[in-house]
């Protein structure tokens, strides 16, 4: 899972989730940023497993946050 928001602390509306669904994604593309906007990006990593019937996502901690400008 990968997280990206424009406030360091990820808190707020500008805080947004993505999903990757791929066991070994490298990268992952963003669209629709603001441009020359500052961005806080962490990721943590999931394992999905069944328990009683339902899956249930088990997370890591996330990881150190990067700082990325775009254009």
């Amino acid at each position: 899972m990968l997280q990206y928001s424009s406030n360091k602390k990820f808190k707020g509306k500008s805080t947004k989730k993505v999903f990757i669904n791929k066991k070994k994604a490298v990268s992952k593309t963003i669209s629709k940023l603001k441009a020359k906007q500052k961005y806080f990006v962490r990721v943590c990593t999931y394992k999905e497993v069944k328990k009683d019937g339902k899956t249930e996502r088990i997370y890591s901690k996330w990881s150190k946050a990067k700082t990325v400008i775009t254009k």
